[in-house]
This record gives structure tokens, sequence and C-alpha cells, in this order.
């Protein structure tokens, strides 16, 4: 009987340990993340605000282990009013095109996307802080590629995107 109780015991311990959850990588502080065509896309995030022009960019960067690098860049123009609102969308922001190049060798442009019309960009800061210099969102785009690349005309689609970047 002891041993039949043994054997039960060690079967359900190992059938426990088989059913341990799917390990999922941590997500980094800064992010670029949305559904690339589909599919799951997270990225490291930066930013950059050019105060002179009253730009800002949010840029998620794609490697691959190679020498091969992707960037994603969606941009606007902050807005002139005093003190900041705390969420900004479209049209109260001036977008800028979003883009995404394919670069080797960190200057080598390979590839590109280019968003064709603004109306199928949506961008919504959902948090600006200019102490701690960070900028969350969430985002929509369709870019599309470039004639240079392509005559094609083939159309990636960012969807349910959203980000938090620290920018400099």
């Amino acid at each position: 009987m002891k041993r039949v109780l043994y054997s039960v015991f060690a079967s359900l311990i190992l059938l426990g340990g088989a059913c341990t959850p799917e390990s999922v990588e941590p997500q980094p502080e800064f992010f670029v993340k949305a559904n690339k065509d589909g599919t799951a896309w997270l990225v490291p995030g930066s930013g950059v605000y050019n105060k002179a022009q009253g730009e800002f960019y949010v840029f998620g960067e794609q490697r691959d282990g190679s020498v091969r690098q992707a960037y994603l860049r969606l941009g606007f123009n902050v807005p002139s009013e005093q003190p900041l609102p705390t969420v900004a969308q479209a049209p109260s922001l001036a977008l800028l095109p979003s883009t995404l190049m394919v670069v080797v060798g960190g200057d080598v442009l390979v590839d590109g996307y280019t968003a064709d019309s603004l109306s199928g960009t949506q961008l919504l800061i959902t948090r600006l802080d200019t102490i701690q210099k960070v900028v969350e969102g969430t985002f929509t785009t369709s870019l599309r590629r470039d004639a240079r690349w392509s005559q094609q005309g083939e159309i990636i689609r960012f969807t349910e995107g959203s980000f938090r970047v620290r920018y400099r």
C-alpha cells in the first residue's frame, strides 16, 4: 500500500512540475510595443525632444542579433499651451510622419516605410513628465513601403501600440 501511495505522490509531483506557466520575458522599463501585422512586437524605446522646433520623437529599436536594425519613429509637435495638457491626442497634436527604417551596419539604409497619410495614424499621450523626462502613450499607424524599395506598396500595420520612453 505504501508503494502505491509513494508512486501516486511521485507522479503528482512530476505532473505538477510539467504544468508550470510559460516563462514570460519581463518588459523593459522603457519600451515601444504593438501588434505588427498581427504579431506581438516589443522593443526598447527612447525619445528625443527638439525644443527649438517643438518636435518630439519616440523611437522603437529592433535588433535581430545581426547587423540589421529597424527603427520605428513616431513624431508630434508639442502643444504650445502652458501648462502642457496631461492628455493630448490628435487632432490637438500636430502629428509628424511615422516611419520604419531598416539599416545594416548602423548607417546603410536598406528598406523603409512611411505613413502615406496622417489620417491613418492615431497618437494619444497619456503621461508627460517633464521632471523625470518620461512620456507615455498609445498609437496605431499604417506604413507603406517606400517606392524606392518596391513598387508593390506593401503596408505594415502597427495596432494596439503603447510606449513608455525616457527622452533627452
